[in-house]
């Protein structure tokens, strides 16, 4: 469901055109939901010294800078700019970024991790305004009927799931107090 109008699609580029080709995104981009916010100069400047280091190290293996981050070195270079700027978020060295062989090694001895990517919503405190469509929000509440049948949230067993649940301060408790995201 597209909530962007026309008049907006028009001012918005796709993210491969507006940003520098790297692992990460050096911007947040939207899904058309939303109009994303203007890059901020943290992320402008790990858009420059990303930039810089995998230009300098595609150059020392002979390979070009996009080609340099379609590699295991170049994903550890976006990780280790972002820690220059942004502090020591993620386990990474320069050697990492700068030796193929490292970050190959690395690569191959996480590659059984299961990585979980969900894409999640909530609902206003008044959902009519935001959610005009009622089948949507049976949707959401099917989805979160679904978690408590496969077992994922131990808490929701033996309840029925509620539109509260679905709502921005369950949301957060969900997300940054009870998981382990």
């Amino acid at each position: 469901m597209r909530m962007i109008g026309p008049d907006n699609m028009d001012k918005l580029l796709p993210a491969e055109e507006a940003t520098l080709a790297t692992p990460i995104p050096t911007q947040i981009v939207s899904s058309d939901e939303y109009l994303p916010a203007p890059q901020s100069e943290q992320q402008r400047e790990v858009a420059v010294r990303l930039g810089e280091l995998g230009s300098e190290l595609a150059s020392k293996h002979g390979i070009s800078r996009r080609r340099f981050f379609q590699t295991a070195s170049g994903m550890a270079a976006s990780y280790y700019v972002m820690n220059q700027v942004y502090g020591p978020l993620f386990a990474v060295s320069a050697a990492e970024a700068a030796t193929p062989e490292l970050a190959d090694e690395r690569a191959e001895g996480l590659k059984s991790q299961m990585i979980f990517d969900a894409h999640t919503h909530f609902l206003p405190d008044d959902p009519a305004p935001a959610v005009s469509d009622p089948a949507r929000v049976g949707g959401l509440m099917w989805q979160r009927s679904q978690v408590t049948k496969l077992g994922w949230n131990k808490d929701l067993t033996g309840r029925e799931p509620a539109v509260n649940d679905l709502k921005y301060d369950n949301f957060f408790k969900e997300i940054f107090l009870d998981s382990d995201t």
